[in-house]
């Protein structure tokens, strides 16, 4: 029997993350975890902003949608980040409908007046939890992706533990000492010349170096953000 992840956009009425952000393209809402207590949903959520003053328009007007919250938080900010703490009435969350589905949740993203669900369910089920999702009121939602699960909730060390293996000896010292030099700021602190004669390679062999680790490291570091934050591709 495999495990499918299910990567869904949807929206519904009436849901105090969806509302929030519905008007605020520049932020984006992480639910870190979520629990069922009595008749209420208690989450945690993470708040990613792209610039300061998108992160305090939008911490102000959550005032507005008080209606659809019992209560919540502002536990902490740091950075571009805030990190918010929420009680809900359960019947006005989607958290009930998905545990009916036999779907588990992974990861939940709230952007732009959407929220976007990475779901585990078995294959054999898959046919049959879609056909249910879709008689549920008042849901409007779309298939992102269909795929195999490869791991659950991978940490960022897996992912930097398997760049660091990708690389040979040779471009990890290279790509170290071009970051020591400066060559990656901006502007560069070392020209690429100089940086070649530091590390005694030509300058052809040091930049082939540079760019076959540059090439390993962002394909990974990308395909890993396209796997943990699914709505980046429906912008």
């Amino acid at each position: 029997m495999e495990l499918k992840k299910v990567d869904i956009k949807l929206w519904h009425p009436n849901c105090w993350s969806i509302e929030t952000t519905r008007n605020h393209p520049d932020v984006t809402l992480v639910t870190n975890k979520a629990f069922k207590i009595g008749d209420e949903i208690r989450a945690n959520f993470r708040l990613i902003a792209e610039n300061y003053e998108a992160l305090k328009k939008y911490i102000e007007e959550t005032k507005k949608f008080e209606s659809l919250a019992l209560d919540v938080l502002i536990v902490g900010k740091s950075n571009l980040e805030a990190y918010i703490h929420g009680r809900f009435k359960a019947a006005s969350t989607f958290y009930e409908k998905i545990f009916s589905l036999e779907m588990m949740p992974s990861t939940i993203i709230i952007h732009n007046g959407n929220e976007y669900w990475s779901i585990f369910v078995y294959d054999s089920k898959l046919r049959e939890t879609l056909e249910k999702l879709s008689q549920i009121e008042n849901i409007e939602y779309e298939i992102l992706g269909i795929g195999n699960v490869k791991a659950f909730e991978e940490m960022p060390a897996d992912v930097i533990e398997e760049i660091s293996s990708s690389l040979s000896a040779k471009q990890k010292k290279v790509l170290v000492e071009a970051y020591r030099s400066g060559y990656f700021e901006y502007p560069r602190r070392v020209n690429l010349n100089d940086l070649a004669k530091k590390l005694g390679l030509a300058k052809s062999t040091c930049l082939h170096h540079i760019r076959l680790s540059e090439q390993k490291i962002l394909k990974r570091i990308i395909e890993e953000i396209k796997d943990r934050e699914p709505h980046i591709s429906d912008f």
